[in-house]
């Protein structure tokens, strides 16, 4: 199998989109959801040995979060608010694909995730960018088809597609998956409220 490197760049797409703060969805306690403007970022799969054989995707990378002091969920240490999101990751080899992973904030068809570091993973995120109204806390989400996403990733590697969580898992398991996540300012979303619903 060939060796794979998925890089969440630092390039903006140049697309918005509207996200919501997670856990807590209400900031200002009147029983609506606020939206926050979002920057999208490039991310590509790569073959390690042809970099002319490459995918690009887009994602969100850094997410408002707001775990409020006052009746905090018990989920997440940290309590208050957070513009959610790695500034930056060196290359290193994905430590862990867990298949049996689904999206907390909203519901996805989409299963499975890949390990940065920690907490911080790569999984499913809204179908497309109109899909308004995915929160996260700190983690990057694929927009449109997290299946296509790994088939991408077992195509570039040279493996089967017909089991996508076996593929993953054993590309990891034999050290050939890496992922990098570029520098990026973190943005202040708390300043970019779009609107409330």
């Amino acid at each position: 199998m060939n060796s794979v490197i998925i890089t969440v760049t630092g390039v903006e797409t140049g697309d918005i989109y509207y996200s919501r703060s997670y856990p807590d969805d209400d900031f200002n306690d009147n029983g609506k959801i606020e939206l926050y403007s979002t920057p999208v970022y490039k991310v590509t799969i790569e073959n390690t040995l042809n970099s002319t054989m490459k995918k690009e995707w887009k994602a969100l990378r850094f997410m408002p979060f707001w775990n409020d002091p006052s009746s905090p969920s018990s989920s997440y240490k940290t309590k208050g608010w957070v513009n959610s999101g790695l500034t930056s990751v060196a290359k290193k080899k994905v430590p862990m694909y867990d298949k049996n992973y689904a999206t907390h904030n909203r519901f996805s068809p989409f299963g499975g995730a890949f390990q940065i570091q920690g907490n911080f993973l790569i999984h499913a995120g809204p179908s497309d960018i109109n899909e308004s109204g995915w929160g996260a806390a700190g983690c990057v989400e694929i927009i449109g088809s997290f299946d296509d996403f790994k088939k991408d990733i077992a195509n570039l590697a040279g493996i089967s597609t017909k089991d996508l969580h076996q593929s993953m898992i054993d590309l990891v398991k034999a050290g050939k998956l890496f992922v990098e996540v570029q520098y990026a300012l973190r943005p202040n979303l708390k300043s970019k409220f779009y609107a409330e619903y």
